[in-house]
Order: C-alpha cells, then structure tokens, then sequence
C-alpha cells in the first residue's frame, strides 16, 4: 500500500429543503444548469465515490463535468447521510418539541438515536469500515467523495481519532471541500482543510 491516500470529501449541492431533517430522504439538489469555473481545482486521475442519493449523485456528475472528468463514479451506501428516522422532513423547531417530552441524554448528541432511525455514532462505523477498505483498493490513486455533512463529519472523526462528540461541532457547508490526507503506513492522517 502506499505511503500517502489523499482524499476530498465535498458536500452536495443546496437542496430546497433546508432547515430540515432530510438524512436518507432522496430530494434533488439545485444544481446549475450548466457547469461552472470551479473555486478549487480538484485532482485528475482520481477514483470518484459517491452516496447513492439524488442530491449526491446530481452533484457528483456536475463536478465531474465541470473538470472535465471521465472516471466512473462508484456509489457506496456506507456514505449515505445519517438516517433521522420519525425526524425526516421535520424543521429543527418541530424536532425539538417532539424531544422535549422524551427522557434523552442530549449531553451526548453523537449517541441519540431517533425513532426508526440511526445515531451519529451508527454513521461513524459504517464510514470507518469503508474508508478502511477503501484506502486498500486506491493503489496511491487520488479519492474525490460527494458526500453529506454527516458523513464528512464522521470522515473527521476517524483522521483524528476523536470522540464523535467533537466530530458533531464542525461546520460543513453545502459545495464545500475539505481534504484530507492518510498515511496508512503508520496508521495516521491529517486534515489538510475544512469547508473551503
């Protein structure tokens, strides 16, 4: 395996829902008609993943074009927004009230799982477990990964090895970028950027 795995994790594009809960919801992103000059270059001859939903993979495609890429884009059910349960589609206000009545340690948020639905703690494994497999099968090739703010924040957990506490308090904007850089040799990573 080689010394360095690189990796690009961008969140999907704006989505008409926002302020609500739409983890594993499939709603359609507002992309542009046509692609644009991106703000940050992207790496060629890099293997591209994405989550297997609408927003995502619309995404994904218009980078793709807007570099010129040709790459096959593999979809991966483990890079799928966390899965809010009875809260999809609810506003934050609504959650809130709906939660109030309930008897949960919100000390620990990464550990709440909602009705029917996954904690963030759930999202880190499955993005642990094939991040690790991942980074076997790249060959010292380049990763770009579109991905959900969810996800990516669990992809930092695991390059700090933090507590998914933490993890939860990382800003992560739609269309942003954040890179990150692996040494599997000696088991250590370092995070390059965050929501550029």
């Amino acid at each position: 395996m080689t010394d360095l795995v690189q990796i690009w994790w961008i969140r999907h594009l704006p989505v008409a829902e926002s302020g609500r809960y739409i983890g594993q919801t499939d709603i359609p992103a507002l992309v542009p008609p046509t692609p644009a000059n991106l703000a940050m270059p992207l790496p060629k001859d890099a293997l591209w993943f994405a989550s297997p939903m609408l927003r995502t993979t619309q995404t994904a495609h218009w980078l793709m074009e807007a570099t010129g890429e040709l790459e096959q884009l593999d979809f991966a059910p483990e890079l799928m927004e966390q899965n809010f349960g009875e809260w999809e589609g609810k506003t934050y206000d609504e959650v809130w009230e709906i939660e109030q009545a309930k008897t949960r340690n919100w000390t620990s948020p990464a550990m709440v799982k909602p009705e029917n639905g996954e904690s963030f703690i759930g999202v880190c494994a499955r993005v642990d477990h094939w991040l690790d497999a991942v980074m076997q099968k790249a060959g010292g090739r380049p990763i770009v990964i579109v991905a959900h703010a969810g996800t990516i924040r669990a992809a930092l957990r695991h390059a700090l090895n933090i507590n998914p506490e933490p993890a939860l308090s990382f800003c992560v904007d739609y269309g942003s970028v954040t890179q990150i850089e692996y040494f599997p040799t000696d088991n250590s990573a370092r995070v390059v950027y965050v929501n550029r």
